[in-house]
């Protein structure tokens, strides 16, 4: 079964690198929590400010 959640970000572009920056490094305990909820493929996508 695969589910879609969007998520609109700030329409602003240094707010947006942030966020972008923040998440490029991905603590191992958020890995390991959505790989334990059963999660085993994961893809986010942005379309200007809003995330799929």
């Amino acid at each position: 079964m695969k589910y879609c959640f969007a998520l609109d970000l700030k329409d602003n572009q240094k707010l947006i690198k942030e966020y972008e920056d923040y998440h490029k490094s991905v603590w191992p305990e958020i890995l390991d929590s959505i790989k334990n909820s059963g999660i085993d493929n994961m893809e986010i996508y942005r379309a200007g400010n809003r995330l799929f």
